[in-house]
């Protein structure tokens, strides 16, 4: 599922430095959505949109999974836009041709579902997306599927992870604009604007993930990124805290 703006608790000590802006992702939660044909420019363009209408200038841009694969977006196509980068596990991999976060048996319909949404059906695979993936949001559902998602991904539950939980229930529904923007991630090359990158990049990966490709030609390709590896799961801001501090450091020290 999509997470809204509360999942990024545990950085949010960054406000003692800098100007904290969180957002929900477009078409999902409580963002201006794309449109209905979205593409990676379009993804791009919407943050640029965002940080024009507030005025700045030059950004540092944190982003996880599919809200770092926006902020590489951004990177790639408006890297003077971009003082720093920080991908927390997002940007290095290809996108899966059956995701593994969609249920059976809508995973193995995703490459066909891609197609008819980009046709102009995305309303069509809206309904089907909805009526395969009915959601509990009644407060025993909700906890339910909370105490799953902390064991399965093996995080220490505290009360600021429940209420992010609690709000991507409350907020992230199913709706056209979420479908298209899911699915011009999923047609998108985030590997190709990785090996691109301009700006000063932080990636934190969990350390499975290092012996892959194209991390393991970051030094080859004379890549701007600086490697944190941490053991663990996907969601390595709730498992990692401490990261806020490394964040801080590439901030302060890597330019």
């Amino acid at each position: 599922m999509g997470w809204t703006a509360e999942s990024v608790w545990p950085l949010l000590a960054l406000q003692e430095r800098y100007a904290v802006h969180a957002l929900d992702l477009p078409g999902l939660g409580r963002s201006a959505p794309l449109p209905r044909e979205a593409d990676w420019d379009q993804i791009a363009g919407w943050v640029k949109g965002y940080c024009d209408g507030q005025g700045f200038s030059t950004v540092r841009v944190i982003g996880h999974s599919a809200g770092g694969l926006t902020a590489l977006a951004f990177a790639d196509r408006f890297p003077e836009r971009v003082h720093q980068l920080v991908l927390l596990d997002a940007g290095y991999q290809k996108m899966s041709r059956f995701p593994t976060n969609i249920s059976k048996p809508l995973r193995y319909l995703t490459p066909l579902l891609s197609l008819i949404a980009h046709k102009g059906g995305v309303e069509w695979v809206t309904r089907l997306a909805e009526r395969s993936e009915p959601r509990d949001v009644s407060p025993e559902g909700m906890e339910r599927q909370f105490q799953t998602f902390v064991q399965e991904e093996n995080l220490v539950v505290s009360r600021l992870l429940r209420e992010a939980f609690y709000a991507a229930m409350r907020e992230v529904m199913v709706t056209p604009a979420g479908v298209s923007y899911l699915m011009a991630l999923y047609r998108a090359n985030p590997v190709q604007a990785f090996s691109h990158l301009k700006p000063p990049t932080l990636l934190v990966v969990p350390e499975a993930m290092t012996n892959r490709p194209p991390l393991t030609a970051i030094d080859e390709l004379g890549l701007p990124v600086l490697l944190y590896e941490v053991p663990g799961g996907h969601f390595v801001h709730f498992s990692h805290p401490e990261i806020t501090g490394v964040i801080q450091d590439f901030f302060d020290h890597w330019s």
